[in-house]
């Protein structure tokens, strides 16, 4: 029998998922249905491991990737999405396979029989070992938090060391990365997706838009409705905490 999560936050597009599903497979068991990052993190706190999940990418309260620093994911993914700018990271985690929406059962059912190769070769000891070992690393192991970026320029290449960004900036649509000097360097990663990489230990979201670095804050400034200004140490740089981030942000830099 196989177990199948399913991660999706649009109802059509769940639908979708759970018909292709069962078609391939009518024996299939659907464990569970997520919307949320949340969500998900709980069912598998409370869930033995599903066999598969087939996931969405952007959901309702951020990006799937945020799941792997909060909880132990031992099973494999397909990741159903409609951008194509998360390949590397998905193969990073858990993936097997990647399909772009708008999906079509020939491509979903490639994908599922990826998944049956896979798993008739490590049928046994094999599998067993397998799983042992990703669950048991996953529940020990400490996320693994980039420490390293890359911006692309028309001169070449820059890496830069996470811990000499102070915040980063969504200008345009694009996100954009600030050193101590105000140096700005142009990032292809969305500013969900550096939330889910990067430590929360060290790196807060303020707002849709903004993003700081504990070490780079000077002093916070009381503002309008409750809300908090986040003076950094880079010369002249405010940012402010939207309301519903305030109190987060305050738990985060250890005020009560």
């Amino acid at each position: 029998m196989l177990r199948l999560l399913l991660i999706e936050d649009e109802e059509p597009a769940l639908d979708q998922l759970r018909r292709f599903a069962l078609r391939y497979n009518p024996a299939a068991t659907i464990v569970g249905e997520c919307q949320q990052v949340s969500e998900v993190a709980d069912f598998l706190r409370q869930h033995p491991a599903p066999d598969l999940i087939l996931s969405d990418i952007e959901l309702l309260d951020g990006n799937v990737f945020q799941l792997f620093g909060q909880v132990a994911v031992s099973s494999p993914i397909i990741f159903i999405t409609a951008y194509d700018s998360f390949l590397v990271q998905a193969f990073e985690q858990n993936g097997i396979a990647y399909v772009l929406k708008p999906v079509q059962y020939a491509q979903f059912a490639a994908a599922m029989q990826k998944f049956e190769r896979l798993r008739q070769s490590f049928q046994g000891a094999a599998l067993q070992q397998l799983a042992a070992t990703l669950g048991g690393a996953a529940s020990v192991a400490a996320p693994a938090y980039k420490q390293r970026l890359v911006s692309k320029t028309r001169q070449g290449l820059y890496l830069l060391d996470v811990a000499g960004l102070h915040y980063f900036q969504l200008r345009n649509g694009v996100t954009h990365a600030f050193d101590a000097q105000g140096k700005s360097f142009v990032l292809n990663e969305s500013l969900s997706q550096l939330e889910a990489q990067l430590d929360p230990a060290q790196f807060f979201r303020l707002n849709r838009t903004e993003m700081v670095q504990l070490g780079a804050i000077e002093r916070l400034e009381p503002y309008f409705n409750d809300t908090l200004v986040v003076h950094l140490k880079s010369a002249g740089v405010a940012l402010t905490a939207s309301t519903h981030r305030t109190p987060e942000l305050r738990r985060w830099v250890g005020l009560k």
